[in-house]
């Protein structure tokens, strides 16, 4: 039987509390009536806190946890929930901090949803290793915890020893994905089925604003965004982009890749696949169409490059977040 200890603290997401333990809830139940001979549960679980007081959720109701952290059983596995507010808070909890690196240096797989991967990367679990958070708070996670192999476009990585769950609703995919790596892919499945929840999500890809890094400091590199943001469908190449700029080409090529994360081509690309993601959200259903309104000739190329940059095909995208809107 899986020994579970959820971590909470202010600012959690309730969801991220209790959407887990519904799931292992009705995994317990099911795992009784598949095993009548032995119907032992598939886990049993605890929730903690710092000091064993209760705490204020986003939503500001009040959780009050099973005990502390010092006076919990050894658990096999910890939950990190989601947290929306102040996570610079969170990362100043140093008893938490130090709990947490001992309970993991004891053999505990730690487990985040979302911005818990801070408390996560803080304790030093994540140092050299794949990671993956929330997207909108991927900038800041990486200027934090540089150590840390940040796969934003990721819904969940499992690191054998840690896991990590990328937006605030993937609690749910933590927790079958969990089902199924303690349990079997089997107990997950009719789990998944009872809650009617989609096994096929792995990506946040879909999800993503691509935000133009512009905070940089380089003003000449800026200045060379706001040319591409505005002239978007026309070919630039990168030679006119240094010449703009008043560089030479590789010193060019290293500053803007040093400001923005992506090369020149990939920042232009990202641009046109954004005001693409746009035209399919207002409605607009020819791809051939799209295509040309962004800057690309061949309606093929465009459709894989789209798919890897938004990890969907664009009539996939439509249907996600226009039709399933009502739209």
């Amino acid at each position: 039987m899986l020994n579970i200890a959820i971590l909470i603290f202010d600012n959690c997401l309730l969801s991220s509390v209790a959407g887990p333990l519904d799931l292992f809830t009705v995994a317990n139940w099911e795992n009784k009536k598949r095993n009548k001979t032995d119907p032992a549960p598939f886990c049993r679980w605890e929730i903690l806190s710092a000091d064993g007081g209760p705490v204020v959720c986003f939503s500001q109701e009040p959780l009050v946890p099973h005990r502390s952290i010092d006076d919990c059983r050894d658990p096999d596995l910890i939950i990190l929930p989601s947290v929306l507010g102040n996570i610079e808070a969170l990362r100043q909890e140093k008893e938490v901090i130090s709990w947490l690196k001992a309970q993991h240096k004891r053999g505990a797989v730690i487990a985040s949803i979302c911005a818990g991967a801070f408390l996560a990367a803080e304790a030093g679990i994540l140092n050299g290793r794949e990671a993956t958070t929330h997207w909108q708070l991927a900038d800041r996670f990486r200027q934090t915890y540089r150590k840390v192999k940040l796969q934003v476009d990721k819904i969940l990585i499992d690191g054998g020893d840690y896991l990590c769950a990328g937006g605030t609703s993937a609690h749910q995919d933590l927790a079958i994905y969990l089902l199924e790596k303690y349990g079997s892919s089997e107990l997950a499945d009719s789990c998944a089925r009872m809650m009617l929840i989609d096994r096929g999500r792995r990506e946040q890809a879909p999800y993503i604003r691509f935000r133009r890094q512009k905070n940089h400091g380089d003003e000449k590199i800026a200045e060379v965004q706001r040319y591409l943001e505005k002239h978007l469908t026309e070919h630039t190449s990168v030679v006119q982009m240094a010449q703009m700029a008043q560089m030479v080409e590789r010193t060019f090529l290293r500053r803007f890749k040093k400001a923005t994360g992506d090369s020149p081509l990939e920042y232009l690309q990202r641009l046109r696949v954004e005001a693409a993601k746009r035209l399919l959200e207002n409605g607009e259903t020819r791809i051939d169409l799209i295509t040309n309104a962004v800057g690309y000739e061949d309606a093929s190329s465009f459709r894989r490059l789209f798919k890897q940059i938004a990890g969907v095909s664009p009539t996939v995208y439509r249907r996600r977040f226009v039709e399933l809107q009502g739209s």
